[in-house]
């Protein structure tokens, strides 16, 4: 009797909570109605590494408490990083399968200068974050807070950051060939992941499934790739190269690429782009059948690249094209992060001197360009977010971008933006407070 008065406590208590949920997501849906959308991106692997104890449950409570009360609609959640997937699962090695000898084999003196103490900081942060994943599963606990909170969760995969020293993709050790090659088939860009295999296909899409197995609201895919600042070659579009393009070159236009002096680079980068679109679409028959959301960041142009070593160059050793209107026209496509992990707000940069596709009006910044190409086609079909690109953490230069940020949203009329991240808000007392006035500032623009 006991036993089963306890479990109506219990299931009263589960029921007030979702009930709670509900009302405050519709509190939250009239409240700020024709506004832009707040979301907050929070990467797990900075939380658990940079705090100055182990992350816990109630941290997590905390922090998502924190962001709703300051405005945030939605959750961002990073399940990924540098190869390693920070949560329990078979697809990665263990956090605490740092590799130190790994990095002593691949020197990286413009990312790592001294590598000893490279390994001496992160042998530690891995052993945490063991420790942390013993005691709960982030990301499961993240979604079920913003939920309490009423909030949405959307898992954040990175599709191309799957190595950096020390970090070693599980599955691109067990499938070394499904990472993008030169034209020798045995020159790889280490840990840039290559979808034209379909084994690739099926581990990027095993992630999504288990993701939202616990509790997502989608799952967004990033171009995110911290292995694009590593030593790389200096040849342009040096990457592209693996077995199924050069067959599928060879059977639509009697050409091998590996050989040929000479060939339709357009038509190579769009069949490289094919094979793109048919990730997106096996990601949109696991989430759409199952009634979640498909993201997917959107960098600006016609083709989505890669320049390296460094990171914003025009060294484009790798590149794809962006069909996104087909991504829009097939519903493929809920949302893009436009110009995601780009710097849009740069743009007499050297990087966009390479960009294909972008021609301004005179006057005209990238975010006007922005608004003018996608909006009028993506409209009412897939919604539009900015990304905030990497913000300061003292509170009176993240004031300044925040606003710049509201505004430029705000002016260019996009569905929202992607504040980016939280572990900014976090590194002074004062941080948080600012995000709610830019919370304000995006509520005040949706009732002009």
């Amino acid at each position: 009797m006991r036993t089963t008065r306890e479990f109506l406590i219990h299931l009263s208590a589960v029921c007030l909570t979702v009930v709670a949920g509900v009302v405050a997501a519709t509190a939250q849906d009239a409240e700020t109605k024709g506004s832009p959308e707040l979301i907050v991106d929070v990467d797990i692997n900075d939380e658990v590494w940079l705090r100055d104890h182990a992350m816990t449950e109630d941290d997590v409570g905390e922090l998502v408490a924190r962001l709703k009360r300051n405005g945030c609609q939605t959750l961002l959640v990073r399940c990924g990083c540098l190869g390693h997937l920070p949560y329990r699962t078979q697809l990665s090695y263990p956090a605490e399968a740092f590799d130190a000898a790994d990095v002593r084999a691949n020197p990286a003196p413009g990312m790592i200068a001294d590598a000893e103490a490279y390994i001496a900081q992160r042998t530690p942060w891995q052993k945490r974050y063991a420790e942390v994943i013993r005691a709960f599963n982030p990301p499961e606990v993240f979604i079920r807070e913003a939920h309490r909170q009423g909030m949405k969760v959307i898992a954040w995969i990175d599709l191309f950051d799957d190595y950096y020293p020390g970090y070693r993709s599980k599955f691109l050790e067990e499938h070394p060939h499904c990472q993008w090659v030169g034209k020798d088939g045995k020159s790889y860009f280490k840990g840039l992941t290559d979808y034209a295999w379909p084994e690739a296909r099926v581990f990027r899409v095993a992630q999504a499934r288990e993701l939202l197995d616990l509790g997502a609201d989608g799952i967004h895919c990033s171009t995110s790739a911290h292995c694009r600042h590593l030593p790389n070659t200096h040849e342009i579009d040096f990457y592209g190269y693996s077995q199924p393009v050069v067959d599928a070159f060879r059977a639509k236009y009697g050409i091998d690429l590996r050989t040929a002096k000479d060939f339709d680079r357009a038509a190579w980068h769009d069949l490289k782009g094919d094979m793109m679109v048919e990730l997106y679409r096996e990601l949109d028959s696991l989430c759409h059948g199952r009634g979640k959301e498909l993201w997917i960041g959107l960098q600006l142009g016609s083709t989505t690249h890669f320049a390296a070593d460094p990171y914003f160059s025009t060294n484009v050793v790798a590149r794809f094209t962006n069909h996104w209107k087909r991504l829009v026209d097939e519903g493929v496509a809920d949302a893009f992060i436009l110009g995601d992990f780009e710097i849009v707000s740069s743009p007499d940069h050297a990087y966009w001197k390479v960009k294909e596709g972008i021609q301004r009006r005179s006057g005209e910044d990238l975010f006007a360009w922005a608004a003018r190409e996608y909006q009028a086609y993506c409209k009412g079909k897939t919604r539009l977010y900015l990304f905030s690109e990497w913000l300061p953490h003292t509170p009176s230069a993240l004031a300044g971008r925040l606003r710049f940020w509201a505004d430029v949203t705000c002016t260019n009329r996009f569905d929202g933006i992607d504040v980016h991240e939280a572990w900014n808000l976090q590194r002074h007392p004062d941080n948080m407070a600012e995000l709610g006035k830019m919370a304000e500032s995006l509520k005040a623009c949706g009732l002009k």
